[in-house]
């Protein structure tokens, strides 16, 4: 696998069962080994504060901005029950992205943003994600949606 894959697969939780939105998002700071989870937890809630992150269809892209990041860092959480996370639909959430950017990429920061929108949009990708065996054939799906 290419090793510039943003969504490594030691990155993706497969099955996660935490209770709450914050729950959620601290499992996902703790994923991040080479970050300090508190200071990823700040920015990300400092944000969801401005506004849920859910975009409907069960998926929630929570994401900010890190000022001493070097390129973008992204992270998967699959809930199988669903997690209410305060969703424009009103629906639980399935499947979590967290996206980190530096803080100088506004641009690249909108830019993916908006990609990972687009693909999680699509019932079949999504299909997949919630269907794949391992954390491996999740980061392989975006792999093969050429988001390396």
């Amino acid at each position: 696998m290419d090793k510039t894959t943003l969504i490594q697969p030691e990155r993706v939780l497969p099955d996660s069962e935490a209770s709450s939105k914050r729950a959620l998002l601290t499992e996902m700071a703790h994923s991040l080994s080479s970050m300090d989870p508190d200071r990823v937890l700040e920015v990300v809630m400092a944000r969801e504060h401005l506004g849920s992150t859910g975009i409907g269809h069960g998926v929630a892209i929570p994401h900010g901005r890190m000022p001493d990041l070097a390129n973008p860092v992204i992270a998967l959480v699959r809930h199988k029950t669903g997690i209410d996370f305060d969703s424009i639909d009103g629906a639980p959430v399935h499947i979590v992205i967290l996206l980190l950017v530096p803080d100088s990429e506004d641009r690249a920061h909108l830019e993916l943003l908006a990609r990972l929108a687009r693909l999680l949009q699509q019932g079949p990708f999504r299909d997949a994600i919630m269907h794949a065996d391992s954390p491996g054939a999740i980061s392989e799906l975006f792999c093969e949606e050429g988001l390396q």
